[in-house]
């Protein structure tokens, strides 16, 4: 299953030292964001051992399926009331959510809404804390009271998070130096007595793969275990992949459906060494499966930088251009999304 860990999970920014990737609350998840994974086959994928400058190569990976989770505000979901202090939450199938409250120093998971069951976590799992990168580490305990088919159950639970391992991960969509691997331990119990004491543990054990300049993880490892009243009643390994993570940076502005497809003139222009780019996605024209990507291209027509290339819910966004490592001049920005087409000029000045 593709568990909480990639569906808030967090993101990340380039730390210069020690050439290791450093989380930071910059990638946080935002309304309009969505993470698209691919099941894939377990057959001979392994984790692989824990440490500094680690190779991993997944390059034979089979695909099964693939989903899509969508982020949005709290407030907009059917069970925001019991979840008052979440400012986001995910939903792949816009019927059952996961909530969550952001910020600059942690991101809380606060439970989970569908038709039938509501948890709501009255001690928030900690599920990061910034900074984040390479031998950090912290546990937490979480729990919550809650009825499941009119019987009382009390959740308690542990995470542990520690970031074991760094190096280069090579995928089926390319070689990533300075990859962070996180592992997450998380134990979950609940206890109930709907006529006999029921008590049912799961554990998740998953390794969590960051890459510089993606805000989704690009790979996940997920062991799981599911135990009743001590005798194991199910065990699992689930591998996802993410070969269209979204580029760090990108933010939906808007969620007003705008009535056509724009690329607005980036703001500063000139500009040294960043600026903004605003662009409106709208709906009808373009379909939830088309990707959508803005690329800077010099003036001989060289690509030099993807912003974004990924399925966007109609809305209005705004993405950072940073062009430090360029030279001065003029470069082109071409907005693609379904049979629509949209360029404009932007100018650096050093």
């Amino acid at each position: 299953m593709k568990t909480i860990i990639t569906s808030i999970i967090i993101i990340l920014s380039v730390s210069n030292s020690y050439s290791q990737l450093t989380l930071t609350n910059q990638y946080n998840p935002v309304p309009g964001d969505i993470d698209s994974y691919a099941i894939c086959d377990t057959a001979n994928i392994s984790q692989g051992p824990a440490g500094a400058n680690q190779v991993w190569s997944f390059l034979n990976l089979t695909k099964i399926d693939t989903s899509d989770i969508h982020f949005v505000t709290s407030s907009s979901t059917p069970y925001s009331g019991q979840f008052a202090s979440s400012n986001i939450a995910s939903s792949n199938d816009s019927s059952s959510y996961t909530y969550f409250t952001t910020s600059a120093a942690n991101i809380l998971f606060n439970g989970s809404g569908g038709p039938g069951l509501v948890v709501s976590y009255t001690n928030p799992q900690l599920y990061m804390q910034y900074p984040f990168s390479f031998n950090t580490s912290f546990t937490d305990n979480f729990g919550c009271n809650y009825i499941s088919n009119g019987t009382p159950t009390v959740r308690t639970g542990s995470t542990t998070v520690t970031g074991d391992a760094w190096g280069t991960i090579n995928l089926p969509v390319g070689s990533f130096a300075n990859a962070l691997r996180v592992k997450y331990n998380i134990t979950t119990k609940d206890s109930s007595n709907p006529g006999t004491p029921v008590v049912t543990i799961t554990t998740n054990t998953s390794y969590v793969w960051f890459v510089p300049g993606k805000k989704y993880p690009v790979f996940e490892i997920v062991y799981s275990t599911l135990t009743f009243n001590g005798i194991l009643f199910a065990s699992s390994k689930t591998i996802n992949y993410n070969p269209r993570s979204a580029p760090i940076g990108i933010q939906q502005i808007s969620s007003d459906v705008p009535q056509d497809f724009s690329l607005g003139q980036n703001y500063p222009n000139p500009f040294n060494p960043s600026t903004k780019i605003k662009f409106e996605i709208p709906a009808g024209s373009i379909s939830r499966t088309d990707m959508v990507s803005l690329i800077i291209y010099d003036i001989l027509g060289k690509q030099i930088k993807t912003l974004v290339d990924q399925q966007l819910s109609p809305g209005t966004y705004e993405v950072d251009f940073e062009g430090s490592g360029l030279a001065s001049g003029t470069y082109y920005y071409r907005l693609t999304a379904g049979g629509l087409t949209e360029t404009k000029k932007l100018t650096l000045v050093k």
